[in-house]
């Protein structure tokens, strides 16, 4: 899975100009699953990932007073990325939101090389978002979720390698692995 890091670091890095800065994971606690809950203080999010992941920030060329938050776990059965990037104002018209959401599909399909096998319009509460099925170089599969939610963008990455051998069980864990992921994803009312 080691190939995973570097095709969505493309991603990341395609919306940034200056390196990141690691740092350590902002108020993880593993659950008694093993699961890490993800709540940096402030961000206005709650996550859970497989274990501890890794942390970059990087401020944004395009808009100085943003910064960008990826965190990156790999595990046997999947990858995990996750991002958000907060910008200084709201944004809520339903029209620009769509408008950002079809440029962040179109800059990480370019910035991967990936092709789009399908999208769909989502909701995290009262939040517009999307849901894109991808195909990525090297063999890879992924499934992006994204949302505007105020002043922040989220992206959450469930990335596999699937095998034509692969196991009606195996096929079934990835499953229950990407529904634990999505679905322990939470945002604040001040967001």
């Amino acid at each position: 899975m080691k190939k995973i890091s570097s095709v969505f670091v493309l991603v990341f890095l395609s919306f940034i100009s200056v390196p990141a800065q690691q740092h350590p994971t902002a108020a993880a606690a593993a659950d008694s699953t093993g699961w890490v809950n993800i709540a940096p203080a402030n961000a206005g999010f709650t996550l859970l990932m497989p274990g501890k992941a890794t942390e970059k920030v990087a401020p944004i060329a395009s808009a100085p007073e943003a910064e960008h938050h990826i965190f990156v776990l790999e595990t046997g059965p999947a990858g995990y990325v996750f991002s958000y990037t907060q910008f200084p104002g709201d944004v809520t018209d339903p029209t620009a939101i769509s408008g950002m959401l079809d440029a962040g599909r179109e800059g990480s399909i370019a910035a991967t090389g990936s092709k789009l096998k399908s999208e769909k319009e989502i909701r995290l509460k009262e939040h517009y978002g999307r849901e894109w099925l991808l195909d990525m170089p090297g063999g890879l599969t992924a499934i992006d979720r994204s949302y505007w939610v105020g002043r922040r963008f989220y992206q959450l990455l469930f990335i596999t390698s699937p095998k034509p051998n692969d196991t009606r069980e195996t096929i079934e864990l990835q499953q229950e692995l990407a529904n634990k992921f999505f679905d322990s994803f939470r945002v604040g009312d001040g967001n």
